[in-house]
C-alpha cells in the first residue's frame, strides 16, 4: 500500500509546478550532501532517487518513497501481520497527509510539515536524472506524531507488560489471588503477539502465576465435626483463604470458591457443589443442608480459577505442556474437612416384623430375613427386638391396622416398627451352583405419631450348593445387606 502512495506522490512531483522547484545541472545541492541538522524549530528530511533521463516519473516516484521512508524510520514503528487495524489505518492516514502536503504545497494538512525544496539534476551524458526533496518538520509536532503512532503500535507489547507489572505489584502487596489472573492475562497476550522474546515472556508469566499460586493457602480448623442425620449441622464450617506464610498472613477477600458436600441419591451418595465468596477477612462460613445419610464424609472447598483456566485455553497447542502444568496447579488449590453423620436411631427401641414367602407364595418358617436384619442392627448397637404378628396382618401391608395392633402389643417395648415381606422370585441353576433371587418391601413407622419414616424396596441374590442353601442365602442377603445397610444409612 505504501508503494502505491509514494507512486502517486512521485507522479505529482513531476507534473505539478511549484515556486521552489528548480531544474539544475550544476551539481548536487549542499543540503543533500549534508542534511541540515535539527535546529531550534525543525527537523529535516531528505529524499532522493535516480532513474533514466527519459523516466523522470520513476525518479520522482522513488525519491518520494525515500522521503516517506526517512520519516517512517524516524517515527520508528514496525508494521506486521499482528498490527491492529487501528494502527494500520492511522499510519495510512498519516502518510496520506504527507503526500498531500508534498504534492500541493498545502500547509494545513499536517501541522508543522512543509517541503522546502525539490530539485531535478540531469546528467545527459550518463542519461540519468536524480530527484532531491528537502522537507522540514517542526520538531515539536513531529514528536507528538511519533508518540501518538508509537503508542498505537505498542498496544501488543503493553498487553503483556501492563498486566505483568500489575501482577508483580499485587504480589508485592500480598495479593497473590488477584496477581494470578494478571499473570495469566500477560502469558496469553504474549502467545499471540510478535513482540521480541514472546516465548520467554509467556513462560516467565506462567511461572509468575505458579509462584503466586504457591502463596495461596487455606487455614482450616481440626476435623471431627459430627452431625445428626436429618438435623441441621450443630455449627457451620469455617475456614480462611490467606495469601502468604505464617499466622499473620492476610486473608483473601472476595475470592470465588466452590464448596462440595455429599447428598444421598437413591442407594448411593453423590457430590453437590455450591458457589461461595470469602468475606473481607478471607473467611468462609458455610452450612450444608441437613445430612440425609449416615457415615463419614468430606466437605471440599476449592478456589474457583475457572475463568483463568478458560483464558489459558486460548494458548496455541505448542504451549500445551505449560498450560497443562498450570491448570493442574489450579486444581490443587483445595482443602478437605472430614466430618461424620450419625443417627440417633440406635437409641430408639425398634421392633422387627418381616415375613418370608417362597416362590409359590407360601409363608416360610424361621423368618430368615428378619433374623439377618436383627443381626445387622444389633451389630451397630441398635436397641432392636423381634415382634410376633400374624403373617397375614403383615402381608396386607395395611398401615392403619398394623399400627393399631403394634401400639398395643409393643407398648413400653418399642417406639418404632420395621415391617414388611420378603418374597423369593426365582431359583435357577448356575453351573454347578444354584442361584436364588429375592425381593423385600419394607416400611419403618413411628408408633407414637404413626409417621412412616422410610419406605424401601430391595432385591438380593443368594448362591448355594443346592436350592435350600440358595434360598437361605438370598433371604440373609436381603436382611443383612440390602435392607440392613439402607436402614443403617437412612434411619433418622
Amino acid at each position: 500500500m505504501r508503494r502505491h502512495i509514494v507512486a502517486a506522490l512521485a507522479a505529482l512531483f513531476v507534473f505539478s509546478g511549484c515556486a521552489t522547484t528548480a531544474v539544475a545541472q550544476k551539481g548536487v545541492p549542499e543540503w543533500v550532501l549534508n542534511t541540515p541538522r535539527p535546529d531550534a524549530v525543525n527537523t529535516y528530511f531528505v529524499g532522493q532517487a535516480q532513474a533514466p533521463l527519459a523516466d523522470k516519473a520513476r525518479a520522482a516516484d522513488d525519491a518520494a518513497a525515500n522521503l516517506v521512508a526517512s520519516i517512517m524510520q524516524y517515527i520508528g514503528v514496525k508494521v506486521s501481520v499482528d498490527s491492529s487495524a487501528t494502527a494500520r489505518a492511522t499510519l495510512d492516514s498519516y502518510q496520506a497527509d504527507i503526500r498531500q502536503t508534498v504534492t500541493t504545497q498545502a500547509t494545513n494538512r499536517l501541522a508543522g510539515f512543509q517541503i522546502k525544496e525539490k530539485v531535478f539534476v540531469e546528467d545527459k551524458k550518463a542519461g540519468k536524472v536524480t530527484v532531491y526533496v528537502l522537507a522540514a518538520y517542526a520538531t515539536a509536532d513531529l514528536e507528538k506524531e511519533k508518540a501518538r503512532i508509537a503508542a498505537l503500535f505498542k498496544e501488543k507489547e503493553d498487553a503483556v507488560a501492563k498486566p505483568e507489572a500489575e501482577g508483580r505489584a499485587l504480589l508485592a502487596e500480598g495479593r497473590a489471588y488477584e496477581a494470578v489472573r494478571k499473570f495469566v492475562e500477560a502469558a496469553v497476550a504474549a502467545s499471540g503477539s510478535d513482540i521480541d522474546n514472546a516465548d520467554v515472556k509467556l513462560e516467565r508469566n506462567i511461572n509468575n502465576a505458579r509462584t503466586a499460586l504457591s502463596r495461596i493457602r487455606f487455614e482450616k480448623p481440626g476435623e471431627g465435626l459430627r452431625a445428626l442425620l436429618g438435623q441441621p449441622f450443630p455449627e457451620p464450617f469455617k475456614l480462611r483463604l490467606v495469601s502468604g506464610e505464617g499466622a499473620g498472613a492476610p486473608g483473601v477477600a472476595g475470592a470465588k470458591l466452590l464448596v462440595s458436600y455429599q447428598r444421598k441419591q437413591g442407594s448411593r451418595t453423590v457430590s453437590k457443589t455450591e458457589s461461595a465468596v470469602t468475606d473481607p477477612t478471607g473467611l468462609l462460613v458455610f452450612s450444608p443442608p441437613p445430612p440425609d445419610f449416615v457415615g463419614k464424609a468430606k466437605l471440599t472447598v476449592r478456589v474457583d480459577f475457572q475463568s483463568s483456566i478458560e483464558l489459558l485455553d486460548r494458548l496455541p497447542t505448542k504451549y500445551d505442556a505449560l498450560r497443562a502444568a498450570l491448570a493442574e496447579e489450579f486444581k490443587q488449590q483445595y482443602v478437605e474437612i472430614g466430618y461424620e453423620v450419625v443417627s440417633n436411631a440406635r437409641n430408639v427401641p425398634t421392633a422387627l416384623a418381616i415375613v418370608d414367602y417362597d416362590e409359590a407364595g407360601k409363608v416360610l418358617a424361621g423368618a430368615q430375613t428378619q433374623a439377618a436384619l436383627l443381626e445387622a442392627l444389633t451389630k451397630e448397637k441398635f436397641i432392636a427386638r423381634n415382634a410376633n404378628f400374624e403373617p397375614a396382618l403383615i402381608a396386607a401391608m395395611d398401615d392403619a391396622a398394623l399400627l393399631a395392633t403394634a401400639k398395643t402389643a409393643l407398648a413400653g417395648k418399642a417406639e418404632r416398627l420395621v415391617y414388611g415381606v420378603a418374597r423369593l422370585e426365582s431359583v435357577r441353576k448356575d453351573g454347578s451352583m444354584v442361584l436364588a433371587s429375592a425381593k423385600a418391601e419394607v416400611k419403618v413407622v413411628e408408633l407414637a405419631s404413626g409417621l412412616v419414616l422410610i419406605v424401601l424396596e430391595k432385591t438380593a441374590t443368594g448362591l448355594g450348593a443346592d436350592e435350600a442353601a440358595a434360598r437361605r442365602a438370598a433371604y440373609r442377603e436381603l436382611g443383612l445387606n440390602a435392607v440392613g445397610k439402607e436402614l443403617l444409612a437412612s434411619l433418622p
